[in-house]
Order: structure tokens, then C-alpha cells, then sequence
């Protein structure tokens, strides 16, 4: 099920026995004196799948958060700005998909090799890890910052065609985004030691917040000075800024090793050799992910890009779902690795992946059904009339794009990282003739066919290698499958005839609400088998205190099974 030996990893091991394993006072990896991955005192989670939930219904929860005030923001940043302003807003958000690439892989590089240190007990070698990787990505982002700060007038030109006062106010607004993302790809690599000990409550409280502060303060700062694209952008360095330094004393505070800088360079090859493969993945998904808005800018006005930018935004968001839920899967999956247990590994792998198919489906549903009267509403009604197309369109490799997400997790905490790469290169050049001809052809809706399109195949290609290297299941769906892909249909196909009959947002909502609870019901009932409550229950007994003391108290009243006859 997992790789005996990868190159990697025999180079890492081969680097860390040449340090010392004495761990000194004060730097200790387990101040509670417990073993990494096992039980916890109080309600904590007992087990690494708890804490996974555990840290799952965290970062779900702050995410949530952000997104509501999104939803309230958005729409004065959008009137604020001006279609013209939120459409070049849009696109420097988007080069933010940069930090990836400079970031040279060490974001996942530290937490898979950080883990497997903390799973041993080595603080030294742990914080050594943290500060090679962080001198890697600081490096990294900052060359290309300081590039991408020089050409910015001949990207604005040539991107956003942009000329005369907006060629100025759009050049500064860049500069400063690549300043966001320096700040930004560090604090990825600095919040290690949260990730590791799966301290989601903390990091969530820190990171969100600093989300929050950037969508709320966007709008407000521009209505108090009346500014443009240039306020906004220093509104997210300054709000970046503050959670980078938030996490980097929490992470100080989590392991007190970090205090003390411990650069090694034998580390150098080991997370060079797992992070480049994932930065040339990184580097294929800068196109593979915003190429279709770079056409539809280069095919389209600036407004026909507005559309398409709020539909996808609000397709994404749900893609941001599952990814808050599954972030704690990569650290989980690898200290179940490391400990060798595999049946739990296994285990983790499919709940995370049936779990995200339940909720994913209906949720689909549920967001085309009110999608028209919603924008209508929150951006008007001229976003009404061309961006609900689009993101009809673009739901449905949302779909396939949030399942991903397991598979990808174990390609990375198994070292496969080179596998990443092989699937991105493979995709890019169709995706890039597809993006240019159908954004010519058929504008925004074009350009969510050819997302969605890309984000099915490469889903179904990642299950399909995750199947022959790990061995695990490519299905998301659970034992009683016709009944778990009848059941979201035939809740679709009743909205679709109400959509026929009710238009406005208050009508819709309230059926949706009604049919949402009915599908839930009908899932834990019908869909899943007495097994598959059964775990599911026990999860969450573990990831919500008081509900593990309610089962607690459930199964203490209950009598014991009469003994077996023999």
C-alpha cells in the first residue's frame, strides 16, 4: 500500500542521521509527555482521525465565516471598484496562485517531512526542517517578487491592457500583490508546527481572521478614502502581514526549537528533491488554473471578464469547502504512515472521500437552484443575466475538482510528488488551446466549459493512479452506490421543477432548506448501511466534546449483548 523506499526519502533519513537525536530541555515535541498520535487527555480527539475531523470542523467553520462576509462585502467591493476595477482586482487575486510557485513545494515539503519528525520525537531536527524549508521559499518568492515588481508595466500592458491613469494605479497595485505573496508563501512554510500537531483551532482562528479582515476591510477601506484597485491590494498585504506574524509566534510557541534559527543543509537535497516536483506541478497549475481568465481578458472587455470572475468565484467557494475539511489529511495520513497503521490509514483515506461525495452532491444542487435570483440580488441584475450560466457550467467541475482533493493528499504524504507533476504537464497544452478557442468562441460561458472540462479529467486521472500505486478505492461512493447517486439526482430533478415555478430568492431558499433536511435524512437512513453510521457516529463522537459525552453516556445505559452460545 505505501512505498518501501522513495529517493526522497532514503536522502532525508540519510541527512538527519547525521545529526544529533538529543532532544534539549525546553524542546521537547510533547510537552503533554504522550506519544505523537495517540490519546489525549480531557475532550481532545483520541485518535489521529478525530483529530483530523477536529481539525476539519475548525477550518470549516472559519472558512464559513470569511465566505458569509464575502458575501456581504463583495458586493459593494464590486460597485465600489467598478466592473472595469473588480474585473483587474480579479486578475491580481489570481497571480496570487504565484506563492505556489515560489513557495518551491517547501508549504508540503515541511508539514510531510516536519510530521514524520515530530511521529520520532526529534524537536531539533523538526525545527531544522522548518528553517531550511523557510530559507528555500524566501529565496524562491522573493527573486521572483523583485522580477515581477520590475516588468509590471509590461505585464499590466500586455494582460490587462491597461493605459494612461489605470496604467499607473494598476502598476502599483501589482507591486504591492507581489509583495502579498512574498509574506504570504513564507507564513505557508512558517505555520508548520500547527499543522503538525493538527492545532486547527488555533490556526484557523489566526489565518481566517486575517481572510476576514481582508474581505471586510477591501470595501470599507475604499468607501473611506475613495480609493481604487491600489487600496484595496495594500489592504491584503497589511491584513497578510498580520496573520504571517500570528502564526509565526504561534509556531514558536508550539515547538521552542524554532526560536533558535538551525539552518542544514544536508536538508537541502532531500526538500529541493520532493518540493521540485511539486513546483513544476505548481508551475503547469498557474495556467491550468487562471489560464481561461487570462484568454477571456485577452478575447473579451474587461466587463465580460467581471462576469466570469464572480461566477467563478462563487463556484469556487464551494471547492473551498472540501478543502478546509480535508487540509488535516495530508499531516494525518502521514503520521498513520509512519506508525504503520495501515487498516487506519486506509480507513481515514475512504471516510474523508464518501464523506466529501454526500455532502459535495446535494450541495451542487442546492447553489445552481438559487444561483440566478441570489446574484441578481447581491450583484444585480445585470451579473444575474451573464454570470449564472457560467456558473452552472462551472458546478459541475467543482464537483469533480473537490474530490480530488483525498487522492492528492495521499500523493503527497506518500512522497509521490512526481506523479503531480506528470499529471499537470499532461494537461496543460490542451487546456491552453482549449482556453484560447473556447473564450473566442463563446466568451464566458467558453471559458467555463473548458475549466470544468480540465478539472473533470484530471480528477478522474488522479483517482485512477492513487488506484494502481496505493491500491485504494477510486469510488467516492459508499457500500449502496445506485442508491447514493439516485438519491442526489432525484434531489435535483425536484428543484429543477420548482425552479420552473418559483423565482424568487426567499421561495427558493426555503425549499431548498426543506428538501436539504429531507436529503439528509434520507442519506443517514436509506443511503448508508448500520457500518457506515456507525463509523461516521464514532468520528464525530471524536471531533465534537460533547457529543462523544452524550455517546459516552448513550452506551454506559445500555445493557450488555447477552453472551454467545457455544
Amino acid at each position: 500500500m505505501f512505498p518501501v523506499c522513495t529517493q526522497e526519502a532514503a536522502c532525508f533519513r540519510d541527512a538527519l542521521n547525521c545529526q544529533p537525536r538529543s532532544v534539549t530541555p525546553g524542546e521537547t515535541n510533547h510537552p503533554e509527555g504522550r506519544e505523537p498520535g495517540g490519546s489525549t487527555e480531557g475532550d481532545q480527539p483520541r485518535s489521529i482521525a478525530g483529530q483530523v475531523a477536529t481539525g476539519g470542523t475548525w477550518g470549516l467553520s472559519g472558512r464559513v465565516l470569511v465566505l458569509l462576509a464575502a458575501m456581504v462585502a463583495t458586493p459593494f467591493t464590486v460597485r465600489l471598484l467598478g466592473p472595469s476595477g473588480y474585473g483587474t482586482w480579479a486578475l491580481l487575486q489570481t497571480s496570487l496562485t504565484l506563492a505556489t510557485l515560489t513557495d518551491l513545494g517547501m508549504a508540503t515539503a515541511s508539514t510531510k517531512f516536519a510530521t514524520e519528525q515530530f511521529v520520532r520525537g526529534d524537536a531539533r531536527n523538526e525545527a531544522a526542517v522548518v528553517w531550511t524549508a523557510l530559507l528555500i521559499t524566501g529565496l524562491g518568492t522573493a527573486l521572483l517578487a523583485i522580477a515581477m515588481g520590475i516588468w509590471a508595466p509590461t505585464i499590466v500592458i500586455h494582460l490587462l491592457h491597461a493605459h494612461g491613469r489605470l496604467l499607473v494605479t494598476d502598476v502599483m497595485a501589482l507591486r504591492i500583490v507581489c509583495g502579498l505573496f512574498l509574506v504570504q508563501s513564507i507564513a505557508g512554510t512558517a505555520n508548520t508546527p500547527q499543522l503538525v500537531r493538527l492545532r486547527w483551532r488555533d490556526y484557523t482562528i489566526i489565518t481566517q481572521g486575517a481572510n476576514f479582515m481582508l474581505v471586510a476591510g477591501v470595501p470599507l477601506a475604499v468607501a473611506l478614502v475613495s480609493g481604487n484597485v491600489v487600496t484595496a491590494a495594500a489592504v491584503g498585504l497589511g491584513a497578510t502581514g498580520l496573520g504571517a506574524v500570528g502564526n509565526f509566534l504561534l509556531a514558536a510557541h508550539l515547538q521552542p526549537a524554532l526560536r533558535r534559527i538551525h539552518v542544514n543543509r544536508r536538508l537541502l537535497r532531500p526538500l529541493l528533491a520532493y518540493g521540485g516536483a511539486l513546483s513544476v506541478a505548481a508551475l503547469a497549475a498557474i495556467p491550468l488554473t487562471t489560464g481561461e481568465r487570462f484568454a477571456l481578458a485577452f478575447n473579451r472587455p474587461p466587463n465580460v471578464v467581471a462576469y466570469y470572475a464572480l461566477a467563478a468565484s462563487l463556484g469556487t467557494i464551494l471547492a473551498e469547502v472540501p478543502q478546509q475539511l480535508i487540509g488535516p489529511l495530508l499531516p494525518g495520513l502521514v503520521r498513520l504512515e509512519a506508525t504503520g497503521k495501515s487498516a487506519e490509514h486506509r480507513a481515514l483515506y475512504t471516510q474523508s472521500l464518501q464523506g466529501l461525495f454526500l455532502f459535495l452532491a446535494p450541495a451542487v444542487v442546492l447553489l445552481a437552484f438559487v444561483a440566478h435570483p441570489f446574484i441578481s440580488l447581491w450583484a444585480g441584475p445585470e451579473y444575474g443575466r451573464y454570470s449564472t450560466g457560467p456558473l452552472f457550467v462551472i458546478l459541475g467541475g467543482v464537483l469533480f475538482s473537490a474530490l480530488a482533493n483525498v487522492p492528492y493528499s495521499y500523493l503527497f504524504s506518500s512522497g509521490r510528488t512526481k506523479t503531480v507533476a506528470y499529471l499537470h504537464l499532461a494537461e496543460l497544452v490542451p487546456y491552453l488551446v482549449g482556453a484560447a478557442v473556447m473564450t473566442s468562441k463563446f466568451g464566458a460561458v467558453g471559458a467555463a466549459y473548458v475549466w470544468s472540462a480540465r478539472a473533470a479529467v484530471d480528477s478522474i486521472a488522479c483517482f485512477a493512479a492513487v488506484r494502481r500505486l496505493g491500491g485504494l478505492p477510486w469510488s467516492p461512493l459508499p457500500t449502496r452506490r445506485l442508491l447514493a447517486v439516485l438519491t442526489p439526482l432525484t434531489f435535483g430533478l425536484v428543484l429543477a421543477v420548482l425552479a420552473t415555478v418559483e423565482h424568487s430568492l426567499a421561495a427558493r431558499t426555503g425549499c431548498a432548506a426543506v428538501l436539504a433536511a429531507s436529503y439528509a435524512v434520507l442519506a443517514w437512513r436509506v443511503v448508508l448501511t448500520a457500518k457506515e453510521r456507525s463509523g461516521l457516529l464514532a468520528l464525530l463522537s471524536e471531533a465534537v466534546p460533547g457529543l462523544r459525552a452524550r455517546v459516552r453516556t448513550s452506551v454506559a445505559k445500555d445493557p450488555p449483548p447477552p453472551p454467545a452460545d457455544h
